[in-house]
């Protein structure tokens, strides 16, 4: 059994934003097991989430048991992801935006901001800040 992070990312890319969507709904979230691409055609898979996407489906994962991301697990990821983004574009070492400022635009507390900022940091081998600077 396995989750594939980018499974729904590259789906989209070979079939289309309806594809994604469809398995999103009809499958998102759950443990499903992915047919053999000589089984495809009478499975519960290809008669829930159309023949198209599950032979896209047996073509990769084929024998697999998938779980397939949810929808809110998704959102959580986009949005954890421009949090990240955000913090990146106000700086690590000296900050162009303040913590409050981006914790009040993504809902998230000013500490949260904080403590990533430290953890994006020391994920990029920058120094700690000092307690108190020398100028």
């Amino acid at each position: 059994m396995s989750a594939h992070a980018g499974i729904l990312d590259e789906l989209e890319r070979d079939l289309g934003l309806s594809a994604r969507l469809h398995v999103l709904v009809n499958a998102g979230g759950q443990r499903r097991y992915v047919p053999m691409p000589a089984r495809v055609e009478n499975s519960t898979l290809a008669k829930e989430l159309g023949e198209d996407i599950c032979c896209w489906l047996a073509g990769r994962y084929g024998g697999e048991t998938v779980i397939f991301p949810s929808r809110k697990g998704y959102e959580r990821e986009d949005e954890a992801s421009l949090l990240r983004a955000a913090v990146l574009d106000a700086g690590l070492t000296e900050p162009l935006r303040s913590a409050n400022d981006i914790a009040a635009e993504f809902g998230v507390s000013e500490r949260w901001v904080r403590n990533l900022r430290a953890e994006l940091r020391q994920d990029l081998k920058l120094p700690d800040l000092p307690l108190f600077a020398n100028k």
